[in-house]
Formats: structure tokens, sequence, C-alpha cells
């Protein structure tokens, strides 16, 4: 979300709190949430790209609320199908009034393709109903789908042949196409909610969702670009909340939580990008004082960038009477790399652990019972950490990026379980404060080093620059 984008949502918001709520509640979120992922698109060289991905996404939110709730259209669920399916028609129709200054109504493509893949869609649903096997296959079929689509676009050589193959089929020349060419806002958020709900399908399966609701948890505006993701049972439960919260401790925390989110992300993130690591500053650098320097305000300028962002969803959310869980909890004052990990991004840290960490761990220890609890620990922790790394992007820096933390968390489990018992003279009162102020100076210094590899673009830039420094 840009600035602009902020203020009329959240204005929009305050309007329909004071007037509407809570009868029009869940509607006015519903539609605020489909206009805004047309909104956040950012314009593709690729023609008509930047219309048709919030498309596809809202096609996938259909298709998998069929399969997941089998218990039929209500009348609500065929009034929510219109209206989504309408929606980008609506926006043609605006189209040819020559209204101007719009990208994702300019960005229309003909009435012809709009219509033909609408009907492919509604022909997907159709069959998904009618023949139960392809309900059987079809979260599989979805679940590989998107983790496809996640790799494809976190690889800049798997993104520029996907653009390549865009172009052509659009007319256009595949001599320009490029990585940057696509770029899918929120996708990354949408998949893992989705994911969540598809593995999750037998558990909330009885729940009776409504198609609303469930399109409203996958693309809902606040947290669309930048998290946090949030699981559904506790969205449901405040989208659906009954009884009306207090407006003015809403309205109060939600502004706040805006303007906090304003100073971080465009103050004080924005100030430290001037001067923090990159590529192109880091080759001019020779003396390790401003090395340091620059990697101190690169440490910073990431995390309030991030903690920005979603200081402002958690604030429009909060003025929407919706409460979104915290992402950040001072984790550059822990006291080692696990209690950062459980504060820094904290529902995407608890999504692996979720899906992939403990399951991961038990299956392993029911299946191979000889391998030690020490190489399961070591493994675990290490893939997970890798995988993170790879969620931003499918590149080596980011693999040992992974790695780097992986370790980091493995050598915290075997102090903790080997060490730290035989010094607990140090929770004495007069070495307590010491001992904090060591841990926590040793643990930022070791997530700060390796934001190095976050930072640069390749191995060679970040060997060059961890020798620099040192």
């Amino acid at each position: 979300m840009v600035l602009n984008q902020i203020l009329i949502l959240t204005v929009i918001l305050i309007f329909f709190r004071i007037f509407f709520w809570p009868r029009s509640k869940r509607r006015v979120l519903f539609i605020l949430s489909l206009v805004a992922i047309f909104w956040f698109q950012t314009p593709s060289t690729i023609r008509h790209l930047s219309f048709w991905l919030p498309t596809i996404l809202l096609g996938i939110s259909v298709l998998a609320w069929r399969i997941i709730f089998s218990k039929g259209f209500s009348k609500e669920d065929y009034r929510t199908f219109i209206l989504i399916f309408g929606l980008p028609i609506i926006f043609f129709l605006i189209r040819l009034t020559g209204i101007t200054g719009i990208n994702f109504i300019s960005g229309s493509p003909q009435l012809f393709s709009l219509l033909l893949v609408q009907s492919l869609i509604v022909i997907l649903l159709i069959v998904s109903i009618r023949f139960a096997f392809i309900k059987n296959i079809f979260p599989g079929f979805l679940l590989i789908l998107l983790f496809v689509l996640l790799i494809s676009l976190k690889s800049q050589a798997l993104a520029e042949q996907l653009s390549s193959i865009l172009r052509r089929l659009s007319g256009q020349s595949t001599s320009m196409a490029s990585s940057f060419d696509i770029s899918w806002v929120g996708f990354s958020y949408f998949a893992f909610r989705l994911i969540h709900m598809l593995v999750d399908r037998k558990r909330i399966n009885n729940t009776g969702t409504s198609l609303m609701d469930f399109v409203t948890f996958l693309v809902f505006f606040p947290a669309f670009t930048a998290g946090p993701i949030d699981r559904y049972e506790y969205f449901s439960a405040e989208l659906n909340r009954s009884e009306e919260k207090d407006l003015n401790s809403d309205f109060l925390e939600g502004i706040t939580r805006i303007f906090t989110g304003l100073f971080q992300k465009f103050i004080l993130a924005d100030s430290l990008a001037l001067i923090a690591l990159n590529s192109n500053s880091a080759t001019t650098i020779n003396k390790p004082t401003w090395l340091w320097i620059n990697l101190y305000a690169y440490a910073f300028r990431i995390f309030f960038d991030f903690s920005g962002y979603t200081q402002i969803a958690i604030g429009i959310a909060r003025i929407a009477g919706v409460n979104l869980p915290e992402n950040f909890k001072r984790p550059y004052l822990s006291k080692n790399i696990t209690l950062f990990w459980n504060s820094w991004h904290i529902t995407l840290t608890q999504w692996f652990r979720t899906y992939y960490f403990n399951p991961v761990t038990r299956f392993i220890r029911s299946n191979y019972k000889k391998v030690t609890p020490v190489l399961i620990i070591f493994f675990s922790q290490i893939s997970t950490m890798v995988l993170i790394g790879l969620w931003h992007g499918i590149s080596w820096n980011f693999v040992i990026w992974g790695f780097w933390n992986g370790l980091g968390l493995f050598i915290h489990n075997r102090w903790s379980e080997k060490i730290k018992p035989k010094l607990s003279f140090l929770k004495d009162k007069p070495l307590i404060f010491p001992y904090t102020l060591v841990s926590v100076f040793f643990t930022f210094h070791y997530v700060v080093l390796g934001w190095v590899w976050f930072a640069m673009p390749t191995v060679n830039e970040s060997l060059t620059i961890l020798g620099k420094l040192f």
C-alpha cells in the first residue's frame, strides 16, 4: 500500500464504521478487499497482466471454496459469486467511459477475452461440483499449482521465462522479457493462507463458511500485501463478531498504529535506506567502520520497513473492528536467536512451524527411529530456515542466509540443553544484567551478520563484505 491508498481506505472505513457497522461489516470489507487487490497490483509491461493476476486469484478462491466447503450455494453465496465474476466486467464497462488515471480499469482486457476466462472458471466450478473424483484430486492439484507458482515467481530465471511466454501470447516482443515484468502483489500471503485452508480442510469442513467470508480472509486488504498471516478460525470469529466493540477505543488504537507505521516506514526506513548497505554502495566503501554503519542501517531499515507495514495493516483492521495478530515484538532486544525468531515476522515463523517443522519432526521420529534426536533437530531447524530463505527468493544467498539462521538455532538448542544448566549462577542478581546485555549483544550481531547474505545479490559480494567488515 502506498500513502494515498492508506489514507483513502482509512477514511472509507471510518465513515462506514460510524454509520453502518456492524450490519454491513462483512459486505463492506468484502467489497473493499475485491477492489483493493486490483488497485494494489503494480502495472506490468505485459499487456493486461496487471488485470489478469487479481482476476485469477479470485477464480482460484471460488474454486477452492467449493472444494473445501461442500454444503452447496446459499442465496448469499450466489450473490457473492455474481459480484466476484461481475466486478471485472464492471471495470471493463467503466473503461469504455474514457476514465483515465486508474491503472486497474485502464488495463482491463477486451470483453471477449474476459468472458472467455470467466467462462472457463465457471466450467471448472461446475465440473468440480458434478464429479466427485475431481473433488478428491483438486486439493492436491491446487497445492501443487500454488507451489509451482511460488517457485516460478521467486526464481529470477523462471520468472523471466514466464514473462517471455506471456509476452508471446499477448503478441509482444520477447526480447524485452524480464523477471520484473511479473510482480504478483500479495500472492505469497494469499498462497500461504490458502495452503493453510487446504491442509486443514478436514478440520474446518463442517463450519459451513460462506463464500464471502472465505474470499475476504484470503484477500483481506489490510494484510494482503505484507501480512500478518492470520488463521481462518480467528479471522472468522473477528469478522462475524455479533457485538460491536468500543468505537472510540478501536479508532484510537487504529489511528495510533497507522501513524506509528507511517513514521516507521516513510520516515525511519526510507531515511535509513539512504545509507543502508546495498550492492552499489558496498563496492565504494573500504573502511570497516563505515561498512558496519551501513550494515546497522540496513538491519534497522528492514525492521522499520516491515514493522511499519504491519503496524499500518493492524491499525486499518482495528478501525474495521478486526484484530490481526502481532508480527513483531522488539526482536532486536532478544536474548537468543530462538527468542528472536519468536519475535520477528511471528506469523510466518508460526506458519512454517505448524506446516513444516512439526510434521517433518514427527515423521522422522515415527519412521526413522534410529536417527538421534540431535540429528532430527539439526535437520528440521536447518531445512525450515532454508525454506524461509527461499520464500524470500530462490538464490544461493537466501539458502546461505537460511542455513546461517538455522545453524544459530541449532547451536542455541545445544547450548540450552547441555551448557546453560551448568551456568545457573549467571541468574544471580549481580550477574543477570551483564549476562542479559552480553546475550542481546551477541544475538543482535549474529542476526545482523546474517543480513549481509540478505542484502547482497551474490555469494562473492557477500563474502567480500564480510571480509571488509573484519
